[in-house]
């Protein structure tokens, strides 16, 4: 078995699907789960720590991450039901959600790779979102570490406390993405050149905001930069903005480009041509129904070596 590149770190749960028409569907999902699947479609070996139950749903989501590549890390603590996110599509194909959640992966131990990613409901809700915290503080400096906050406001948590434990796990990262909803909700009134100065205040390199059809935004401490998104016909929006993010990471991993993050050494045209991808990639999942991320062929991509390991 090959050393993987990536560990992922957080929740794989059954979206339960209700269309606009009334038809009830059930999908795998959970934006780590998706980041994960996003990145070994696209050849990066992953590992994927999470939490599944012995139930149908968890057989079918452990189908799913194998046939994709994804090699599970189980969790210490295996819930007697697998987690479910219901979702209801409206006409414009946008998804509201409603969580039933069990996460408790217990201690977290950490071997060397070259990235480290989390984010979601596994940041937030507890006992889980503790572990998360303490094993992104004891992760080797070599690793680059992103975070995608993908803000829940169903779940209940006040906005101050939802902020302060996504500033502590911003703190301990070196990319962060969030879309332009998680801004305005956990920032109301603030403006984006506020919230970027306070995530690199912070030690955050790079800081991404998606903005649906109007593209995305990138900062870094030196420069800021606006991406026009790609013109596309939208099926649903379930798992964009997961397979905008492991579009980004491949970008990076591939170009080798971890170390720039992580130092902020960062050349904006470079950061431009990876955001390209991630858009990309963000833009083929929208055109299908469901967390669909691309393969490289989707992207126009080669497959120059069979899989991107630690090595």
């Amino acid at each position: 078995m090959s050393t993987p590149a990536a560990l992922v770190i957080g929740e794989a749960l059954t979206d339960i699907v209700r269309e606009v028409d009334g038809t009830v569907r059930s999908r795998p999902g959970g934006s780590p789960a998706n980041v994960a699947v996003g990145l070994a479609r696209l050849g990066v070996a992953t590992e994927l720590l999470t939490c599944l139950g012995a139930d149908a749903h968890g057989d079918a989501l452990r189908e799913h991450l194998e046939q994709a590549g994804v090699t599970l890390r189980a969790g210490s603590v295996t819930p007697d039901r697998t987690s479910t996110a219901e979702a209801r599509i409206g006409t414009d194909g946008a998804a509201t959600y409603r969580f039933d959640i069990d996460w408790n992966p217990g201690q977290i131990a950490l071997d060397p790779v070259r990235l480290i990613h989390t984010g979601s409901l596994a940041t937030v809700v507890e006992p889980g979102a503790g572990a998360v915290e303490s094993a992104l503080a004891a992760a080797h400096p070599g690793t680059l570490i992103s975070f995608d906050p993908n803000v829940r406001p169903s779940l209940g948590l006040p906005r101050d406390e939802a902020r302060r434990r996504f500033e502590r796990i911003a703190g301990l990262s070196h990319l962060v993405k969030m879309s332009d909803e998680d801004l305005e909700w956990l920032y109301p009134a603030e403006p984006f050149s506020a919230v970027a100065a306070l995530m690199h205040a912070s030690g955050v390199h790079l800081f991404i905001v998606t903005r649906g059809a109007q593209g995305c935004t990138l900062s870094t401490a030196r420069w800021t930069a606006e991406i026009p998104a790609l013109p596309v016909t939208v099926a649903d929006t379930i798992g964009a903005g997961d397979a905008f993010m492991s579009g980004l990471l491949y970008a990076i991993l591939t170009a080798d480009g971890d170390q720039a993050v992580r130092s902020g050494d960062l050349s904006q045209e470079v950061a431009e041509g990876w955001a390209r991808t991630a858009l990309h990639s963000a833009a083929i999942t929208v055109s299908r129904h469901g967390a669909q991320p691309p393969y490289p062929a989707d992207l126009g991509v080669g497959m120059e070596r069979e899989s991107l390991t630690a090595g």
